[in-house]
Order: structure tokens, then C-alpha cells, then sequence
């Protein structure tokens, strides 16, 4: 009896290390996105935090007008989302950071942003723009899946999307 426990042991453990070991074939089929809000971005900046899948759609939306959402979703499910939102100038930007549910153990950034491995909050300097008057316009980015996260690279791609925001339509 104690052999067949344990053989049936040894091949669980097996059958674990193959599985484990085999990897997984999942690829990107679909073209990364260049532009996300009307804004060019280099592919291999958003890469990283998107999933294997087949399908990627890039949709836009401006539910009020402090705010416009450019979400990426990969086979129908949110992978990434790069947003643009105009604040009240007296408002924090700890406050404005607090509103991105990937940042919630975050601190201020030197440079005035906030960075994790799935979040980011940019204020983009010196932006103005006579719709927002007295509002002071912010980057945000969320990333859905934690085991694609990465800070240093995040970092990369939140100044990229801040500095073209800079030079976009959006600030005058």
C-alpha cells in the first residue's frame, strides 16, 4: 500500500514538472497599436503589457469632458488603458493618483509622476488648453494583468505618452 502511494506520489511530481516545464505556446497574433488617444506611440513601448491573444481593439471614448479613455482589449477582454484627465488646478496630484486603482502603494516620483509595474499618473507640464481652463491635464495608465507589470518599463512608457500629449492637439 505504501508503494502505490507512493508511485502515485512520483507520478503526480512528474506530471507536474513536465506541465511546468512545457511552457506556454501563447503568442501575439495581432499587430501592436501605434496610437492610442490620437497619439503616436512606438509599439514597443505598450508591448510589453499586452497579452498573448488573437484580436486587439483599440477603442476611444470621452464620457465627460475632463476625461478621454483609450482602452486596448485583446480577445474581448481590457489589457491596457492610456487615458487623459483634466483636474481642477488645486487639486493633488496624490488626489488625482488615488483614483488609479494600480497605484495604490505608490509614493510621488521626483520627477511629479507615479509609477508601479501595471500604473502610472503623469501631470503634463505646462499644457494648457482654453476648454480646461484653470485644470491642469494628466496622463494615467492601467495595465489588467499583474504578471505583466514592470515599473522600470512602465516608467518608459508613461513619460513617452505624457511628452506626446505634450506636443498633441490637446495642449495649446
Amino acid at each position: 500500500m505504501a508503494r502505490r502511494a507512493l508511485a502515485a506520489t512520483a507520478a503526480l511530481v512528474v506530471v507536474g514538472l513536465v506541465a511546468g516545464c512545457s511552457g506556454s505556446d501563447a503568442k501575439k497574433e495581432y499587430d501592436v497599436p501605434r496610437a492610442y488617444c490620437g497619439v503616436s506611440l512606438d509599439p514597443e513601448l505598450t508591448s510589453p503589457f499586452l497579452p498573448a491573444g488573437k484580436k486587439i481593439k483599440v477603442g476611444q471614448s470621452r464620457p465627460v469632458p475632463s476625461r478621454e479613455n483609450c482602452r486596448a482589449d485583446v480577445d474581448g477582454h481590457w489589457a491596457l488603458m492610456l487615458n487623459l484627465e483634466w483636474w481642477k488646478e488645486d487639486v493633488s496630484s496624490t488626489l488625482v493618483a488615488s483614483g488609479n486603482p494600480q497605484l495604490r502603494k505608490t509614493e510621488l516620483s521626483p520627477d511629479g509622476g507615479f509609477y508601479s509595474g501595471t500604473g502610472a499618473v503623469v501631470p503634463v507640464e505646462g499644457c494648457r488648453n482654453p476648454g480646461h481652463a484653470e485644470q491642469l491635464l494628466y496622463t494615467s495608465v492601467q495595465v489588467s494583468d499583474p504578471d505583466l507589470g514592470d515599473t522600470a518599463a512602465m516608467k518608459k512608457l508613461a513619460t513617452a505618452f505624457t511628452q506626446a500629449v505634450a506636443k498633441s492637439g490637446e495642449c495649446s
